[in-house]
């Protein structure tokens, strides 16, 4: 404790110690330091220029210095160390990570989802339009306006299985249980094409340009283009086991393919008679794959219950760059276009949904909602936002990724790190 008097010669300073003290030497170093620290200067060189003596200021600093702790902690100072940890570019420096809220802003019911891995039910297109598939029916919600629309129904007992929207125009395909595929108009409120070329069920779409792909069941891939009357122009036959997962790789060059095989293809659309690469370290259903927008010969897949592993291939020569076990189920991943970030959702035995810094593959959020599997995923098209489904019946939304305008720095750094993945 100080206090300050004034005398005729100047201003002097007392210092009161109590002789005992409970505070720890620490706690009294906290309590005591923002004082001492602004008055410790003045304090020596006072008594300097009053004793007029160098020899007798290095003797009386040495005194205070060696004085019991106990006794006084006026001089008594460790540097602590900056409640601020700054950022090193190194994997034992934990990345710095801006909040995101774990809560959905929105919750929609959704009776009839259907909780099946081997679904695809959920999709976000492009003019701001979530199609769902429930039932025999396919429904469209619109973000902006709130608006629930009834796109078609299928005729009973034959039930919608996938569904998924053109990136080019306001066309969706539809897929079914018993291995049909509708491309739909919503503009003109009609059905364009039906194609019947496959022998059992459809259960993921992908489209490339004006041209959907179709894995099924039967164990087919087949790329069909719907501005021609053909009913197909390429067939894939590579998995031996059903079909579960589709994706084209962002120059529309490569089609990776996930199956109930365990194995993960990568397709040439120049070479469609042989796979380049045969994918065969995940040991459950393949179901969640995606491409990385901010280095595209980079895929990453999603294991099945006895798998949980997400694994990064560098597609360049086919070799697995990075595995990490997620604690569960895969069921779907989406890669932001605003950051280096990926997410994915789950099933058993979480049920949650996981942020993934990249490139160190860094779980920055976990968010639970969903009391069943979070089977369904699909991303906004400004990249903030995703809506999850689940067999709760229930369609979630949650915000997780900055604007890609206000956030720009941001996107700089995530393309610096993505460099620093080994590709060669």
């Amino acid at each position: 404790m100080l206090r300050q008097r004034s005398t005729s010669k100047g201003k002097h300073f007392d210092r009161l110690v109590p002789e005992k003290v409970n505070l720890s030497d620490y706690q009294i170093h906290m309590v005591e330091d923002q004082k001492n620290e602004s008055l410790k200067e003045l304090d020596l060189n006072e008594q300097l220029r009053v004793e007029n003596s160098q020899a007798k200021y290095n003797s009386l600093l040495k005194q205070k210095l060696m004085e019991n702790k106990s006794q006084s902690s006026l001089f008594v100072y460790q540097r602590q160390p900056s409640k601020y940890k700054p950022y090193i570019f190194e994997n034992e420096c934990p990345s710095p990570v801006r909040k995101i809220n774990k809560a959905p802003y929105k919750i929609l019911d959704a009776p009839k989802l259907k909780d099946d891995f081997y679904y695809q039910l959920v999709d976000w297109s492009m003019s701001n339009q979530i199609g769902v598939g429930l039932g025999n029916s396919v429904y469209t919600w619109n973000a902006l306006t709130n608006e629930t629309t009834q796109l078609l129904e299928i005729e009973a007992p034959v039930c919608v299985s996938c569904i998924k929207w053109c990136d080019r125009s306001e066309i969706i395909a539809i897929g079914d249980d018993t291995g049909a595929v509708r491309i739909y108009d919503i503009v003109k409120a009609k059905i364009l094409k039906t194609y019947e070329n496959h022998n059992l069920r459809v259960g993921c779409l992908d489209w490339n340009g004006c041209n959907i792909t179709s894995g099924s069941r039967d164990k087919s891939i087949l790329f069909q283009d719907i501005r021609t009357n053909n009913d197909y122009e390429l067939s894939f036959q590579s998995h031996k086991q059903e079909v579960c997962g589709l994706q084209w790789s962002p120059n529309e060059q490569f089609l990776a393919s996930g199956g109930n095989d365990n194995n993960v293809m990568i397709q040439s659309i120049k070479m469609p008679n042989q796979s380049m690469y045969v994918l065969k370290d995940h040991i459950a259903a393949v179901k969640a794959l995606a491409w990385s927008p901010h280095q595209p010969n980079i895929l990453c897949s999603g294991g099945g219950t006895t798998d949980k592993c997400l694994k990064f291939w560098n597609t360049s020569n086919g070799q697995l760059q990075n595995s990490v076990d997620t604690g569960s189920q895969i069921c779907n991943m989406k890669w932001s276009t605003n950051t280096n970030e990926l997410v994915t959702s789950h099933g058993y035995s979480l049920n949650q949904v996981a942020v993934w810094k990249m490139p160190k593959i860094e779980r920055i959020a976990t968010l639970y909602g969903h009391s069943f599997r979070v089977l369904y995923l699909s991303l906004s098209p400004d990249g903030e936002n995703i809506v999850t489904g689940s067999g709760d019946e229930t369609l979630r939304f949650w915000k997780l990724f900055p604007s890609k305008n206000k956030h720009s720095n941001l996107v700089n750094q995530s393309k610096l790190d993505s460099i620093r993945l080994d590709i060669r």
